[in-house]
C-alpha cells in the first residue's frame, strides 16, 4: 500500500505540473533567464515581491522558468559479477516535499522507491542497464538521463577455468594411473622371476649311479 500511495502521489504532481489552466506554479519553483534578456535587471519579475504562486501559464514571466536537472552519479559504471555499486540521485530542485524513484531499463525498481542512492549488491549480470532516477515535487516530475550499468559476465570465463582444470585433473589422473600400471607389473614380474627361481632351488639333483 505504501508503494501505491507513494506512485499516487507522483502521479498527482504530474498531473498538476502539465495543467494549463488551474495550475499554481510555486515561485520558488522558477528560475531566471538572463539569457538574451534587455532589461537592466532581467531577474526583477522573478525577484519583486513575488507571489506564494502563478495560477495561469500566461502571467508567468518571460525570462523566468523551471529549469531544473537531474542526474545520477555513480562510484563506477562497470563492475564484474560479484562487485557492488553505488548511484546517486541529485538534483538542483529548491527544498520542498521531494519523492524520488527509480527505473531499470523503464521499469519501476521497488528497492529504490523514496531513495536518493540505489545500492545494488554482488550484483549479477541480470542487473546490467539503462538506469534512471527521478524527482516529483510540487515543481513537477524530472527525470534524468540514463545511466549505463555494465556487468561483466564471468561464467564464460569460469567455464574455461573449469574445463582447464577438469583437462588437466584427467591428465595427471591418467599418468599417475600408467604409472602404477607399470610399477605393478614390473612387480608382477620381478615376482614371476623369483618364484621360478625358487622352484628351481627346490628341485632335486638328479640320480647319478656310481662306479665300482
Amino acid at each position: 500500500m505504501r508503494e501505491i500511495s507513494l506512485y499516487l502521489l507522483l502521479s498527482h504532481l504530474l498531473i498538476a505540473g502539465v495543467g494549463a489552466g488551474s495550475t499554481c506554479v510555486p515561485m520558488v519553483c522558477l528560475n531566471c533567464n538572463a539569457t538574451g534578456a534587455t532589461r537592466a535587471d532581467p531577474c526583477a519579475n522573478c525577484s519583486a515581491n513575488p507571489p506564494s504562486c502563478i495560477t495561469k501559464a500566461s502571467a508567468i514571466p518571460e525570462n523566468c522558468k523551471k529549469d531544473f536537472q537531474v542526474s545520477i552519479k555513480s562510484n563506477k559504471s562497470k563492475v564484474e559479477e560479484g562487485e557492488d555499486i553505488d548511484l546517486s540521485c541529485t538534483h538542483n530542485l529548491p527544498n520542498l516535499t521531494l519523492k524520488f524513484g527509480w527505473k531499470r531499463n523503464g521499469k519501476t525498481v521497488k528497492d529504490g522507491i523514496n531513495k536518493t542512492e540505489l545500492s545494488l549488491k554482488k550484483v549479477l549480470s541480470n542487473k546490467a542497464g539503462k538506469y534512471t532516477c527521478f524527482v516529483g515535487s510540487r515543481c513537477g516530475i524530472y527525470e534524468s538521463s540514463p545511466h549505463d550499468v555494465t556487468v561483466n559476465n564471468n561464467t564464460v570465463v569460469l567455464l574455461v577455468i573449469c574445463g582447464v582444470s577438469a583437462l588437466a585433473l584427467v591428465v595427471i589422473l591418467g599418468l599417475a594411473i600408467k604409472f602404477k600400471l607399470k610399477r605393478d607389473n614390473a612387480k608382477h614380474r620381478d615376482r614371476a622371476r623369483q618364484k621360478a627361481k625358487d622352484e628351481q632351488s627346490r628341485v632335486p639333483a638328479p640320480f647319478t649311479p656310481r662306479e665300482s
